[in-house]
């Protein structure tokens, strides 16, 4: 297949990057500061620059690609929430999107079928209740990011291109993504559990993910929203214990104080996501249960 890819170079693109190139596709990756992703993808794929006076020419050697992946986005855990920040966080995704969309209607052919990314922060809190993935946007920050997100891209559906939306959980990985932070003080042994620890956690192994991708590319029959998340989600309490010695904890109220909204709507939020569309579709998951998928990461 020949595929391109919007954030080819971040944590979970760099993944999908090596996956694809493995199968021997060709892969085309789009970014805003090539000579940055060169050294980071080597020269096992074409890297062009992403700017919207060359949306003409993109879209020229685009034509005949099988799937066009958009992963493109600020990282949202780097700092906290400034007012400058939440603008970059926002427009960073937005502005990828338009110009995906305006790439694709300007391609002779259209891709068979785009990816866009998203998160579970698309739901907001909702305490204990179970979340799928007809379940409605929640309200904050990080919702209205998600929706708007997932809305930048909403065009290239109207053109009849299959799309696809993944809504990702916390991605467990020991080489990247927020796992190793968050597991870094346990290690130590001056572990801090932040909130009630009653919170629930939706996460996804790493392999699971890039897996998943690769499957909802590959699946004809998939297309809308689909949850990337472990089947069987965790409350904080769990993912602590496992983890190893708990010495302190930090209260909401603290963690507000001290994080802000990104804590309130990162941290302390209770998510009880499912994957029931991916379940049904029979992807199978190699890491399903955490204890196993933390063994893995040693």
């Amino acid at each position: 297949m020949k595929l391109a890819i919007a954030g080819g170079t971040g944590f979970i693109g760099r993944g999908l990057v090596d996956l694809l190139s493995g199968e021997g596709h060709e892969i085309t990756v789009l970014s805003r500061d090539p000579d940055t992703a060169r050294p980071v993808l080597g020269k096992r794929v074409a890297i062009r620059e992403m700017r919207p006076d060359v949306i003409g020419e993109l879209a020229t050697e685009l034509n005949g690609t099988d799937a066009i992946v958009n992963l493109a986005g600020e990282n949202i855990g780097s700092s906290l929430w400034t007012r400058a920040k939440r603008i970059k966080i926002a427009a960073s995704r937005i502005r990828a999107g338009q110009m995906m969309t305006a790439i694709v209607k300007s391609m002779k052919g259209p891709p068979g079928v785009f990816v866009q990314g998203s998160a579970v922060g698309f739901y907001g809190s909702h305490g204990g209740d179970l979340i799928n993935e007809n379940s409605p946007a929640g309200e904050g920050f990080l919702p209205e990011v998600c929706v708007k997100w997932e809305e930048s891209t909403s065009a290239i559906e109207a053109m009849g291109v299959r799309r696809v939306i993944i809504r990702t959980g916390v991605v467990l990985s020991g080489d990247g993504g927020a796992f190793p932070k968050l597991a870094l003080p346990y290690h130590l042994h001056v572990g801090t559990l932040l909130g009630t620890g009653r919170q629930w956690l939706p996460w996804i192994h790493y392999r699971d993910e890039i897996n998943a991708i690769y499957f909802l590319i590959k699946n004809r029959n998939s297309a809308g929203t689909y949850n990337l998340v472990a089947p069987n989600p965790v409350q904080m309490n769990d993912l602590c214990s496992l983890l190893g010695l708990t010495i302190f904890k930090m209260p909401p109220r603290l963690v507000r104080l001290l994080l802000g909204q990104m804590g309130k709507e990162t941290v302390l939020v209770s998510q009880r996501v499912v994957p029931e569309r991916l379940l049904k579709e029979n992807f199978a998951f190699a890491h399903s249960q955490l204890p196993e998928a933390l063994e893995s990461l040693k």
